[in-house]
């Protein structure tokens, strides 16, 4: 195995030979965010180090009608291809939560227990079903090599299927690990690795991989412990964040390795890193003279109020999911000090808006000047990111930061909140020149910030051609930088675990 030489010298492609499974829960949802991001990097860069790689999925479905069922078996593989695609392409609207373990807050005592037994009861099926272990070797698949001129392959929300081999379907083994978590002290589900040679999660997930073969677990943050306004059930968060207690860790920033130590008493050790993600952009060579050259931006029309396009560097960006700990409401309550939209200057706001109270606070906020563009595809988002005048990020709590990140890549001046996280993306290659911290107590710090950087980077910015030219060119060289730092880090912390799982074998053979 090219992995294992005793050469001195590093292969081009450190895991060649290696047969992974990467979860894909992320990557099931209607919303590609934070987390989706990164689980397309990982399948970039492991790919890039030469492994061969299978999503783990729990899309399954059923191929109803007898003119299905009679069809030749090749017809109905197809079939079952294109469902599965499709079901990724589309996505679902949240995560796969138990009835009975989401949020009972703001209700009388009596109400949460009879709400609680009620979800418990239509769950019971569930409960009653559940499957506690898969054999990977044994579930359905989807050989991706097989497909001829797929029309999924050419679908840009998918375009993470050229660094996979195939797709794996395990029927609601994400739910059933919730449904577990969410229970009292009730065992991981166990998978069993027949024919492949370890499994990486995208997230933690109360699971545990049978036998020697390893297993890692990436673990972007610990809010749902810390902040209440989230959909996650506090305990399943918790028994799963305690699953990856027996693999290997891989912590996307330092604060959240430090957080998790200290909250379940875990001590630093080789089988657990920090990952720094590479920027989410794309911004690929071949498109740079169409987008240096680009005098409009066009985006979707939510509402009769929203303006239909932005005209570049006249706008201050704001990319993110809509939720209370994003602190939109506060962004915008500063915007709306800074005068700003007095001299034509919006505020954009990208993300879909939910249906609670938070996101009809902010879709009542909707005016000429600031714009809700609803989710948006990558190139779109891309496009907005390379023509802000500034960036903001005023999050109350985060794991890492992407949009921080993904600006200071591009050299976008920023106003961030003061989470540690942002201190840390702060702290990267000459990012302090870009990042401004500003705390999120007044408003007004943050209106006065918004309107220094706004009315400097307007002096500053005379020809928005050479503008997007010099972002587009610190993009690729800052982008490379970290993107191989990531590959380094993550192939040895994959190798490490591997050669350990051996050594686990040949000492219990």
């Amino acid at each position: 195995m090219e992995a294992f030489s005793s050469s001195t010298s590093k292969p081009a492609r450190p895991l060649a030979g290696l047969r992974l499974v990467i979860t894909g829960l992320d990557l099931q949802q209607s919303e590609h965010r934070g987390i989706a991001t990164y689980s397309k990097a990982m399948l970039s860069a492991l790919a890039n180090a030469g492994a061969e790689l299978w999503l783990l999925t729990e899309f399954q479905p059923k191929l109803r009608g007898r003119s299905l069922r009679d069809s030749p078996k090749a017809a109905r593989k197809v079939v079952f291809a294109a469902r599965v695609l499709e079901a990724l392409n589309q996505g679902y609207e949240s995560k796969p939560l138990p009835l009975a373990a989401a949020p009972l807050t703001r209700r009388s005592p009596l109400a949460r227990k009879v709400l609680k037994a009620w979800r418990l009861l239509l769950d019971l099926p569930g409960l009653l079903l559940l499957k506690r272990q898969y054999n990977l070797a044994n579930v359905q698949h989807i050989d991706l090599f097989d497909l001829i001129d797929n029309p999924y392959l050419r679908v840009d929300r998918l375009s993470y299927l050229q660094n996979l081999t195939g797709i794996l379907c395990a029927r609601n083994l994400f739910a059933n690990s919730f449904r577990v978590a969410a229970g009292q002290r009730q065992p991981a589900i166990a998978l069993r690795m027949d024919g492949f040679d370890g499994l990486i999660s995208t997230c933690p997930l109360h699971i545990e991989v049978e036998g020697t073969k390893p297993c890692l677990q990436t673990i972007h943050d610990l809010i749902p412990l810390e902040y209440s306004q989230t959909t996650d059930h506090a305990g399943a968060f918790s028994r799963r964040l305690e699953s990856c207690l027996q693999a290997t860790r891989l912590f996307v920033s330092s604060v959240t390795q430090e957080k998790f130590q200290a909250t379940f008493g875990s001590e630093p050790c080789a089988a657990e890193a920090v990952l720094i993600q590479p920027p989410s952009l794309q911004l690929e060579q071949r498109h740079h003279a169409c987008l240096i050259q680009q005098q409009h931006l066009l985006l979707p029309q939510r509402n009769q109020k929203s303006s239909k396009n932005l005209t570049p560097f006249r706008y201050i960006l704001f990319n993110s999911s809509v939720e209370a700990r994003k602190n939109l409401l506060f962004v915008i309550e500063a915007y709306r000090q800074t005068g700003l939209a007095q001299q034509g200057i919006q505020l954009c706001v990208t993300g879909q808006l939910k249906q609670d109270a938070y996101s009809q606070a902010v879709a009542r906020q909707a005016d000429p000047s600031i714009v809700l563009t609803g989710y948006l595809n990558e190139s779109t988002k891309a496009q907005l990111f390379l023509n802000a005048l500034v960036v903001v990020s005023p999050s109350l709590v985060e794991g890492f930061g992407i949009p921080v990140l993904d600006a200071a890549c591009l050299g976008v001046a920023t106003v961030a909140s003061p989470s540690n996280s942002h201190l840390e993306i702060q702290a990267l290659q000459d990012f302090e020149k870009l990042i401004w911290i500003c705390d999120t107590v007044n408003p007004l710090d943050w209106a006065l910030a918004m309107h220094q950087l706004a009315t400097s980077e307007q002096a500053r910015i005379q020809d928005n051609g050479q503008e997007r030219r010099r972002r587009l060119e610190r993009y690729a060289e800052r982008a490379h930088q970290i993107q191989a730092a990531f590959q380094q880090t993550l192939c040895e912390q994959v190798l490490s675990a591997v050669q350990s799982a051996q050594t686990q074998t040949k000492k219990g053979s």
